[in-house]
């Protein structure tokens, strides 16, 4: 699937028994219906509730609780949402892998003049040779290029505060150093998988289980590293989600337009990890939605100088 095809009939044979039998998914899943169940409780303990603020994937689960807000009246905030319940898988991880790879052109000081050209064709073989081991297996069984390209998404969540580290492991690709490989472990470690036993840490069992099971698709990949190698990449951390069965109330689904809550998006046109794409196609299901943007290269929550704008909208008593 790294390479950008399906997955071999061993994979599809035995990966699902192996992952079973290491990550107890029912453990970490949060399913539509159980997230109904917790906002009536909280309805019930809190008394009325006029409104949520969702930032990324908690956008796909505020779409359990829309319709309830509609009918009190109430309103939602989704801020830098992840891309709307049932998006392709592939036009997920494309546009977040294309996003990344932009936002590590700015890293690298790639402007649109002719010589940045020669700088982004230069970044992108560093990202191809960085997450391809020349065999056929690809990403999804090499140990060290799995743990590039993971530190590479991990320190992409903030390329503004993580320009510099960022800037040293790409110019120095493929001697970084000590120092340079202090970073990658430490950064793949904290985002995905515990470092040299490959085993599976709880709050990525905790992504998978909510996100695999909100999108279609994983099987298709995001394209080969040659072409697209943080894609490569991405299918290669989401493999767990090409075989991981999905229970009735485990899939999350969108609200009709008439269900929904008055709704505003704040959106980062530079958000590497949720690309403005997302929250336009949210827009496009909720055609009466209201809009702010700001900008931070990085995936974060909206800055503080928004605040009593949303506030104001929160209350109607904006302009």
């Amino acid at each position: 699937m790294s390479k950008g095809g399906e997955l071999s009939e061993w994979q599809t044979k035995n990966w699902p028994d192996d992952f079973q039998n290491s990550c107890d998914m029912d453990l970490y899943r949060l399913d539509r219906a159980e997230y109904q169940e917790s906002f009536k409780e909280l309805v019930e303990k809190e008394g009325e509730i006029s409104g949520v603020y969702a930032q990324s994937f908690g956008a796909v689960r505020a779409t359990a609780v829309m319709p309830e807000l509609e009918r009190t009246g109430g309103w939602a905030v989704m801020d830098a949402p992840a891309p709307p319940p049932g998006t392709s898988a592939t036009t997920l991880m494309t546009e977040r892998s294309l996003a990344v790879e932009a936002g590590l052109q700015d890293v690298m000081g790639c402007d649109e003049s002719d010589a940045a050209s020669d700088c982004r064709q230069k970044l992108h073989r560093t990202l191809r040779d960085m997450g391809y081991d020349g065999t056929q297996t690809g990403l999804a069984d090499g140990v060290e290029e799995y743990e590039r390209m993971t530190a590479l998404f991990s320190l992409s969540r903030d390329l503004g505060k993580n320009a510099e580290p960022l800037r040293e492991i790409l110019t120095s690709w493929p001697d970084i150093g000590k120092a340079g490989k202090g970073v990658v472990e430490s950064s793949s470690r904290s985002y995905t998988r515990r470092h040299r036993d490959g085993q599976v840490l709880p709050e990525f069992v905790g992504y998978l289980a909510n996100v695999c099971t909100a999108y279609r698709g994983w099987g298709a990949g995001a394209g080969s590293p040659e072409r697209n190698p943080l894609g490569a990449a991405l299918s290669g951390m989401h493999r767990p989600c090409s075989v991981m069965p999905a229970g009735a109330d485990s899939t999350w689904t969108m609200p009709d337009a008439e269900e929904a809550p008055r709704l505003l998006l704040l959106v980062n046109p530079l958000d590497p990890v949720n690309p403005p794409h997302a929250a336009e196609a949210w827009a496009e299901k909720y055609p009466d939605a209201d809009r702010l943007d700001y900008r931070y290269p990085g995936h974060t929550k909206a800055p503080g100088e928004l605040d009593a704008e949303v506030s104001a909208w929160g209350t109607g008593s904006a302009d």
